[in-house]
């Protein structure tokens, strides 16, 4: 069986803006009745999240009840706990965000988004001491896109860290700050990034983001990737002491296929994976580089063919010219 994935560019087509809604996950979601969480969060075969055009990675330790990277969640309760670990799966924003029927963002009379405690949302964990890249996203069909924008928002345990201090966490004191950082990696695999301020302490005034907030995320350009980053500045011997969660909802990447003329110039990339023989082909593109589940490199070639067979069993994204193909081994 040959799995394929190609990038073919025509002339004068339409911008074709794609939004992430969790309704439309490529599997039934379930989640647990209190606490939010997606029933699969601790499932160590579920290794990705996979709705429309995207791949959310997320890894898990079952046996240590660990998990990083993305996981969903429907939890409308941001109420303030002794027990987080159990609860972290909530938002300020008690929900996810709405769609109108022509698939954009449903918007209030003050222009907020409007929320919903039907519809799911993402979580992501960032733990730098799992991989390289623990909450990645890359997309599932073989094209790169051009990054449009994202809804981001604190997860409750986060808020209250920020504000009260939790566990290990103190309460934030003039100069601190709480940044996601969102990482967009180029076909060429350069990297262009945006530093979001999710809360902040000045002159003896604390600014948290409690809302859903947009980032415009069109400086990045033309994408294959996104991965994300967490930095605080309460941090001790083993890092960063805030909670480093936060929400994601409604993605929104655009396709934008170039002109024929493009497509002479040597831009098309076809990419082929025939599992039987674990063999890849590779066409338009003077190399490929595979990664991991994790987002971790774990081959570079300049090969035109070449084969996986000495990578163990799992989930591998490949990446070459504008094109990146996701499959399973």
């Amino acid at each position: 069986m040959t799995i394929a994935a190609s990038m073919v560019c025509g002339a004068y087509a339409q911008e074709k803006v794609t939004v992430l809604d969790l309704t439309n996950a490529g599997s039934v979601l379930e989640f647990d009745a209190e606490t939010g969480a997606w029933t699969d969060t601790y499932n160590d075969d579920s290794e990705s999240i996979e709705s429309q055009c995207f791949s959310f990675v997320h890894s898990s330790m079952s046996d240590w009840q660990t998990w990083w990277g993305f996981t969903v969640s429907n939890s409308a309760d941001n109420s303030k706990r002794d027990n987080f670990i159990t609860y972290q799966f909530s938002n300020m924003a008690k929900g996810g965000i709405v769609l109108n029927e022509d698939g954009t963002v449903k918007l209030d009379e003050a222009g907020a988004p409007v929320v919903s405690a039907e519809v799911p949302y993402l979580v992501g964990y960032y733990s730098p001491y799992m991989a390289a890249r623990p909450v990645d996203m890359t997309f599932n069909d073989g094209k790169s896109y051009e990054a449009v924008g994202v809804y981001v928002n604190l997860t409750s345990w986060a808020y209250y860290g920020v504000q009260d201090g939790s566990g290990v966490a103190r309460a934030f004191t003039n100069g601190d700050r709480f940044t996601l950082t969102v990482h967009g990696v180029a076909p060429n695999e350069s990297e262009k990034e945006i530093e979001v301020e999710l809360a902040a302490f000045d002159n003896g005034n604390l600014t948290v983001n409690r809302g859903w907030r947009y980032v415009d995320l069109s400086p990045l350009g033309q994408i294959n990737e996104l991965y994300f980053t967490m930095k605080s500045t309460d941090s001790g011997a083993y890092g960063d002491n805030t909670p480093a969660y936060f929400c994601l909802d409604k993605l929104m990447v655009r396709q934008k296929e170039t002109s024929g003329l493009n497509d002479f110039a040597g831009e098309q990339t076809t990419l082929s994976y025939d599992r039987a023989s674990s063999a890849v082909t590779v066409s338009g593109a003077e190399f490929a580089v595979v990664y991991d589940a994790t987002g971790r490199k774990v081959m570079a070639t300049d090969s035109s063919e070449f084969s996986i067979s000495n990578l163990p069993a799992g989930v591998y994204v490949i990446r070459a010219g504008s094109s990146s193909l996701k499959i399973a081994k």
